[in-house]
């Protein structure tokens, strides 16, 4: 029995954050578990904890299950607030999985119901390429966390993820528009997207009815958090004047005062006035004032305050949005670890600490300085940059103390009116009038700056960052965008829906640095998200060719630059970039920057740098020496390949590149150029063996952490040995693979998951398939009649691998392996070779879709046989719409034998006549392969457009996610 009440509340938060809960968070909670849906609007002060709308919702999924959704996304257009949130998220699973109170026990308990067989909580964070965690959508019944930037859950919804393989677009956007709590923060960031959101649901909130007169559950609810909604007529939760004053703590951090010094600075270059004057005030301030924050408006700007105060020996971090997420979280780490930014810390610093950052912590970054510099910015970002200024009030809270100081600089060329910013347009200028004006500050020199201050309540939205709206979301958009394989010739841009309709930024790419690009290694250590640097396409673009560096901010609506220049210079011919597909572990050689598309992954030579202090850095450019070495004393290198699997947590890698090794200061590892020279008695393993106890011995004090425990890891299990074979000069070397399955591989492309080599029956995986699929169905509240109609499409999705093409590939061609077969497999066999080109011409489950509509007795058990054929034909990620049916020159008959027993289907394997005509509730289905000249493909294509009328657009998308995640984790099962 479910005993989780608001009571409760309290407890939890206390045993997961180590404090209690601010009065509204208890509120909120309230209002959410007797309500039953949540406030449209959520709108409290920076710095109250506005990330505890996390703890809320997951306490209310364990408190009302069956009426909340799954997966708790929290989207805020900040790189570096998607990695502070991740990190709260990680926190709450990190108490739950060890549940040591009466209260988390009963929380994990009803968190494992519902998905029984999994960790209670997952945890993601979706920023740049692809997810940090693909297993985010493995699972649709698993509770789930996530963080997201716009591109990342926007695109996704929209079915055009970023990153995302056309054959699984599908599949996120059905997990993205369904059994979601969608958190939009900081709205006045985002207020196009936030327009999209309100048209998706408003499509969706049309009943969608199923063929049987069964709803789809409706768990989909989007919030917004807010001082500026885009509705103003919604229903608002805010703070309350009983809020503050039953928290002290809660009312020093709304009440803090604060003061601001404007300085006018003479010049066209910020990265050239803003350095020399920040230099200057902090060698002015008090003794009290040991940690600092800087935040400029540009990433060029940030680097060279950077250097500057590096150059005069100050205690110094670089904190931007551009990024990396391994170099990112090793920073923050460092950052908490020392203090500086702690908004509870007690005592002073040791040394004076300034952290010099970008837009990137404006929002959500819970950073307290005693000190604040500010480049001019539009008075919303402003705002959120004084949101880091003494952020709970204690320092102004002391005795005979002056309120927290901020210095707003402001230089020439952004204040003048008739020039706009390449960041914030026009914003700046007004800003820095309407503040004047307000303030008397030509008077008297201060300008009130606490949250209280008159200036942020008269200041109007012509004074704030530019936004943009949306363009009208109409249906012929979201048809266009269903369509996933193939795409239509007429494909809307979907960046106008999440950045808006005049936005002038451009998606990102994403920039990885690999020494060694080649397929093989590719595929032994594929790039993981958290080694990714996503920039803007057009900086890329300017990178690659040469280009000067342009200004460029961390938000989306920093425009490309106009720059004649660049148009001359994008053929120039690239060398050492490589393009790479995820989902298909395939590359593909750069040669112009004109190749790159939105979401790309791209693979680039360490030699042509772009990255230093752990951000972007498009103007260094190391030599090879620099390269190998790069960033130790940070733990890591140009190239984090290895690093990048440690994180990723599904399967440890370590390439013995010698160029890489030299870089931590290790021997290489002795391999001839021919393998036959190794003494006699001397094996691979001997060899590997003895290096990891000589680098354990030589390094374990100085290596980085994860390269000691992956070291440790391979000594106590022996790794998989392969060899790299250079096709140039460099020395051939090992690399060293745990001898584990990664699920996330099993789907790179379309034969992969049918080469797990375990042998598994095509009978046991119908079987399992079935069950699975209707398992998840059914905790995920869905009617009998669509439960069953699930399980029939599992049980017969695979029948066409009875090809006896395809069963020569499952056997690797050995035709006694074959003959001596007990019935059709599923899956290879272990050590079997197939043949790339010997694969049956039709798609095996297109001839599926053929022989089940062969026996209308069979479809005649289902409550809708549209639903179960497209299920089976789509399970690949095709057929949405039409499917690529090619012409069979050998055209083959498939016979499929199979009954009903306890109303599930399953293969039969009779052999002769008189035991099948015994058997007379047996149901024979056959098919010829010369399918390509009958009405398959566009009854296929029919079909799929009457279910999207019949479940809607994201109710498809989401049945089909159903279905094929189950397909997944039972290859995954058998491969294991």
């Amino acid at each position: 029995m479910n005993e989780l009440t608001v009571n409760d509340f309290q407890e939890y938060f206390s045993q997961v954050h180590g404090h209690e809960a601010y009065p509204w968070q208890t509120r909120l909670t309230q209002h959410v578990l007797s309500e039953g849906i949540w406030p449209k609007v959520i709108d409290l002060p920076t710095g109250t904890g506005k990330t505890a709308v996390l703890d809320t919702a997951l306490f209310v999924l364990a408190a009302q299950p069956e009426i909340s959704p799954r997966r708790i996304v929290f989207v805020i257009d900040r790189r570096i607030v998607v990695d502070q949130v991740f990190k709260r998220a990680e926190k709450i699973r990190g108490a739950i999985n060890k549940a040591n109170s009466r209260v988390l026990q009963e929380l994990k308990r009803q968190l494992v119901s519902l998905s029984e067989d999994c960790e209670p909580l997952g945890v993601a964070a979706l920023r740049g390429g692809v997810p940090m965690d693909g297993a985010w959508y493995r699972r649709p019944d698993q509770p789930w966390v996530m963080v997201s930037t716009v591109d990342q859950f926007g695109s996704r919804l929209l079915f055009r993820g970023y990153g995302v393989g056309e054959k699984t677009r599908s599949i996120h956007a059905g997990l993205a528009g369904n059994d979601c709590l969608v958190i939009l923060d900081e709205v006045h960031l985002s207020r196009a997207f936030s327009e999209t959101l309100k048209d998706i649901s408003s499509t969706d909130a049309i009943p969608r009815i199923c063929a049987v007169g069964d709803e789809l559950p409706r768990r989909f609810q989007v919030v917004e958090m807010s001082a500026t909604p885009t509705d103003p007529g919604a229903k608002t939760f805010k703070l309350t004047d009983a809020d503050k004053e039953a928290s002290t703590s809660l009312k020093q951090i709304a009440e803090a005062p604060k003061h601001a010094e404007l300085v006018e600075l003479k010049g066209n270059r910020p990265d050239e006035s803003i350095p020399k004057k920040v230099v200057t005030l902090i060698s002015e301030l008090q003794d009290d004032e040991m940690s600092v924050g800087v935040v400029v408006n540009r990433v060029l700007t940030a680097r060279e305050v950077y250097a500057a105060l590096k150059r005069k020996g100050i205690n110094s971090y670089l904190v931007t949005g551009r990024m990396r997420p391994i170099d990112r979280m090793q920073l923050l780490d460092d950052l908490y670890k020392s203090g500086c930014v702690d908004p509870d810390r007690e005592g002073s610093l040791a040394e004076r600490t300034v952290v010099v950052a970008t837009q990137a912590i404006e929002v959500g970054a819970d950073f307290s300085f005693d000190a604040l510099i500010t480049e001019a910015a539009p008075i919303d970002s402003l705002r959120q940059r004084l949101g880091r200024l003494d952020r709970r009030g204690t320092l102004a809270a002391k005795p005979g103390r002056d309120p927290a100081r901020c210095w707003i600089l402001g230089v020439e060329s952004a204040l003048n009116p008739t020039k706009l910013d390449p960041v914030y347009g026009a914003g700046i200028a007004k800003t820095w009038e309407a503040i004047v004006q307000l303030s008397g500050w030509k008077d008297n020199g201060l300008v009130d700056v606490s949250p209280n201050s008159v200036i942020f309540d008269e200041l109007g939205s012509d004074v704030e960052a530019r936004k943009s709206e949306a363009p009208l979301l109409l249906p012929t958009h979201i048809g266009a965008w269903t369509q996933t394989s193939p795409k239509p010739v007429a494909d809307p841009s979907i960046a106008d829906f999440l950045h808006g309709k005049d936005h002038q930024g451009q998606p990102d790419v994403s920039v990885a640095w690999r020494a060694d690009r080649s397929k093989q290694v590719l595929e032994w250590v594929p790039p993981r998200p958290s080694e990714y640097l996503t920039v803007p396409i057009w900086a890329v673009k300017h990178w690659l060719n040469g280009s000067a560096e342009a200004p460029m901010g961390d938000t989306i609506s920093v425009p490309p630059p106009d720059d004649k220049r660049r148009d001359k210079a994008v053929d120039r011919k690239l060398t050492g970039v490589v393009k790479w597909s995820h989902g298909k572990s395939l590359i593909e050689e750069v040669k112009s920057a004109n190749q790159l598309q939105p979401g790309d992954v791209i693979l680039v030579d360490p030699l042509r740098g772009g990255i230093r202090d752990g951000t972007w850095d498009p103007s260094f450019r190391p030599t090879k020496q620099e390269s190998e070495c790069e960033s130790l004393d940070m733990g890591s290198s140009l190239d984090v390949g290895d690093q990048a699997q440690a994180v990723y947590g599904k399967r440890k890698t370590l390439r013995l590149d010698p160029l890489l090794l030299d870089g931590f200061g290790l021997p290489p590892v002795p391999l001839p150029k021919n393998e036959q020279d190794i003494e006699t008695d001397q094996t691979r393993e001997d060899i590997i063996r003895t290096w990891l106890c000589e680098a354990n011995q030589a390094g374990a004090e100085t290596l980085p952490h994860w390269f000691v425990e992956v070291v440790d890891a391979f000594k106590s299990k022996t790794p998989k040995i392969e060899v790299v074979k250079s096709t140039g000069e460099e020395q051939d070397y090992y690399v060293l693979l745990e001898r584990s399955v990664d699920p996330t591989l099993l789907d790179l492309s379309d034969d992969q998951p049918s080469l797990t080599e375990s042998g598994t029956s095509l009978k046991s995986h119908l079987t399992g398939v079935g069950n699975r699929v209707a398992q998840y169905a059914q905790r995920l509240g869905l009617s009998e009649a669509l439960i069953e109609d699930m399980r029939l499409a599992g049980e017969l999705h695979d029948l066409g691998k009875v090809d006896e093409s395809f069963q020569a590939q499952m056997h690797g061609h050995d035709p006694v392996s074959i003959a001596s077969a007990a019935g059709p497999l599923a899956k290879s066999l272990r050590g079997a070779r197939p043949r790339p080109k010997d694969w049956p011409k039709v798609r095996h489950e297109f001839s599926s879709v053929a022989l089940a509509q062969s026996n209308t007795e069979l479809l005649d058990r289902s409550h809708d046989s549209d639903l179960v054929l497209h299920l089976i034909g789509s399970h690949h990620g095709y057929s949405r719409p039409l499917p690529k049916i090619e012409d069979d020159p050998e055209p083959k008959q498939l016979k499929v034998t199979g009954k009903f027993l306890d109303g599930r289907f399953e293969l039969t394997e009779l052999g002769n006549d008189e035991e099948q005509d015994e058997a007379n509730s047996l149901l024979h289905l056959s098919t010829n392969t010369a399918v390509a000249d009958t009405p398959l493909a566009l009854d296929m294509a029919e079909r799929f457009w009457r279910l999207q009328e019949r479940y809607g657009h994201h109710g498809l998308a989401w049945l089909e996610a159903i279905f094929r995640l189950a397909d997944w984790q039972q290859s995954a099962e058998e491969a294991r």
